[in-house]
């Protein structure tokens, strides 16, 4: 993971983004091995099919509810992988990411992950982005047309915290707790709706990001 990190650092070196597929992440110089990615997601892929000289994963995270909605699985995330030579080379999320978010934007804010503070003790990392103005942040609705309806809304006076719970199904295609939680939230402005910051976390692992302007 440190080894990502500094690739982060010069992000055109080592990564593209394009629109192929939906949002793709292309990694130039690969340093996640298929291990890395079993461990991290802890199980096989939903499938494995042939993808020109290697092959393409996909794992599919399933939205979680606290009550059922009207949704069904149209916000859960399908995530295809590509593995060449047993390497993570091509990562690609659904489409409507892309509704959003450009590709610049993208770019400079996956760039500000390279300036990371990690902590192992915490096992965590958090940084923070820096927009030319408020114009160029997500809004909370934004997020909602992407992920849909949060699993939980806190209301915290001036903010508001949206929380999403996803649980990664298994290579029978089921989805429990007991499979691989990733929680999702992000803190928005209660009056302009403007994200402040976005967190996750995975496998015990924290991962946060802070967004202000400069003006």
């Amino acid at each position: 993971m440190l080894d990502l990190r500094d690739q982060l650092n010069d992000f055109e070196e080592n990564f593209d983004l394009n629109d192929e597929r939906g949002l793709t992440m292309v990694f130039k110089n690969p340093v996640l091995s298929s291990d890395d990615v079993i461990w991290l997601l802890k199980g096989s892929p939903v499938s494995v099919i042939p993808e020109g000289e290697g092959q393409l994963w996909t794992y599919v995270f399933q939205k979680q509810y606290v009550t059922p909605g009207s949704e069904g699985d149209a916000y859960d995330i399908p995530i295809l992988m590509v593995m060449e030579d047993d390497k993570l080379t091509q990562m690609t999320f659904p489409e409507r990411f892309l509704k959003s978010l450009s590709i610049p934007l993208l770019k400079k804010m996956l760039a500000s992950m390279g300036n990371a503070d990690i902590s192992k003790l915490s096992r965590s990392a958090s940084t923070k982005y820096t927009g030319a103005d408020s114009s160029e942040m997500p809004t909370s609705d934004n997020v909602k047309e992407t992920l849909g309806e949060p699993y939980e809304v806190e209301d915290q006076g001036d903010n508001s915290r949206l929380s999403y719970l996803y649980y990664l199904e298994d290579a029978q295609g089921n989805a429990s707790s007991d499979n691989l939680n990733f929680e999702l939230w992000f803190i928005a402005g209660s009056e302009d709706k403007t994200i402040k910051s976005v967190g996750g976390k995975i496998r015990g692992i924290k991962i946060s990001m802070d967004f202000e302007t400069v003006q």
